[in-house]
């Protein structure tokens, strides 16, 4: 099952179902798995596991559907039995199949009499002629070219391939093209990849390039997914690395300084945690700048040449500040949009696992009850009509945010605990009427 790529938990179920165990089976399965023809898929699935009998509309066209074990899934299947049992001409076939896939009303009636007739005169029963040309009528409201299909079948299975032999290559792929774009689908991919226990690393001055990419078997985020960076920068960025690694942070200021980089853009990296393999005190970076940015003032002058030679002058020193690791880490998400370099959570699994949470990504997809573990961001408290307090939560864990909405009835029991960064158990719902409103039934502080 891991080698396909699964979209939808309709999906998941239609591959549990019908157990593709050949690339035939997995065209059929994409065939099928659209609105009408899925209906036919428990019977495919006990056809092949011979747990129900195949059937023929016509012992004649056994040849035709004994590889679909007797449904009708494909339209090329419609011309075949078109020249079989009415006689028809490959390109008499072909109009066949697209007047009825079109209901096209004034075509089809003469086609109808066309198709009865000729096989009326192949030797079959005028009923049972009509019955044929009713049941393929039926199928064409859904019919699909198994050309198109072989060709997303291709594509599913070398999409598989690479997703079982070179995880991290695939998913480097699959998140730049879901980031931006879709950040339910951008989330879901990251809880798919740490349940397959890739690691995804924090962008790094010295090795990200503007795109998702692997650095030893893990992922590592592009400098381009960091808010406030323009494309600009990211692009002087890699180039001028290509003279050299950056070998400290006043060294890169310096180099970047002739590409005009300023002290905003150095904050996002820093905050990205892009130099912590350089140095670990983001804190102590961020209070570097301005002496960063003076150093590179005083080697450059205002065409970027050395106006004197200052090669000897020496690097100052970092400005040595107290990191904060949970405002790290909200910084961190601030401007990449999830935390990579760390979590809050990550250190109270053994609570989280006791109250069995699930990831943020995947509660969209869910209307069952159940708990999430989060970092209360921000709070929103209003008066209902009755004048009751109640409130709108914005949280977030490593996969993405939400905003929970409290009721009265719950916000009386937790108002008390709802303080910026307090780490929340919350036990609730989706509302099926407002979806993506998730509704708490409770709300527990994780104390520890």
């Amino acid at each position: 099952m891991g080698l396909f790529q699964l979209e939808t938990s309709g999906m998941k179920k239609a591959i549990l179902d019908l157990k593709p165990s050949s690339f035939d089976d997995v065209v059929a399965l994409l065939a099928l798995f659209r609105p009408g023809p899925m209906d036919n898929i428990p019977s495919y699935a006990a056809r092949k596991e011979g747990k129900e009998k195949p059937t023929y509309i016509n012992p004649d066209l056994k040849d035709i559907l004994s590889s679909t074990y007797g449904i009708i899934v494909y339209q090329e299947q419609i011309m075949q039995i078109a020249v079989k049992m009415a006689g028809f001409s490959m390109a008499d076939a072909d109009s066949f199949r697209r007047a009825i896939s079109k209901k096209d009303s004034e075509k089809l009636s003469g086609l109808q009499k066309a198709f009865i007739g000729g096989a009326v005169r192949q030797g079959y029963n005028d009923k049972h002629a009509e019955s044929v040309f009713n049941h393929i009528y039926k199928f064409a409201d859904y019919g699909f070219n198994k050309s198109h299909s072989v060709s997303y079948a291709i594509l599913a299975c070398q999409m598989g391939y690479l997703k079982a032999f070179y995880p991290a290559e695939f998913y480097a792929a699959i998140l730049e093209t879901a980031s931006g774009s879709n950040d339910v689908k951008f989330g879901e991919y990251i809880s798919e990849i740490k349940e397959q226990n890739i690691r995804l690393l924090p962008p790094d001055i010295n090795t990200s390039a503007a795109y998702f990419s692997v650095d030893s078997d893990a992922l590592l985020f592009p400098l381009s997914a960091i808010k406030n960076v323009p494309n600009a920068i990211v692009k002087a960025i890699v180039d001028e690395r290509q003279r050299g690694p950056y070998r400290d942070f006043f060294d890169f200021v310096d180099r970047l300084s002739l590409y005009k980089i300023s002290g905003v853009h150095v904050t996002r990296l820093i905050e990205a945690g892009c130099f912590d393999r350089l140095e670990k005190s983001r804190a102590s970076l961020i209070a570097s700048i301005p002496a960063a940015f003076q150093f590179a003032s005083m080697r450059h002058g205002e065409n970027g040449q050395m106006p004197i030679d200052l090669s000897f002058l020496p690097k100052p020193a970092l400005v040595r500040a107290k990191d904060d690791p949970l405002e790290n880490l909200n910084r961190e998400y601030e401007v990449i949009g999830m935390m990579v370099s760390g979590s809050p959570l990550r250190y109270k699994k053994d609570q989280l696992a006791a109250y069995k949470v699930v990831d943020m990504s995947s509660v969209k997809e869910r209307y069952d009850t159940l708990n999430i573990a989060g970092i209360l961001k921000s709070k929103k408290i209003i008066k209902t009509k009755k004048g009751q307090p109640m409130a709108f939560l914005s949280v977030y864990d490593e996969t993405g945010d939400m905003e929970i909405v409290v009721f009265p009835n719950v916000f009386t029991e937790c108002a008390q605990m709802l303080e910026k960064n307090a780490t929340l158990i919350i036990t609730g719902h989706t509302d099926r009427e407002k979806k993506g409103n998730f509704i708490a039934d409770k709300v527990r502080l994780l104390e520890g």
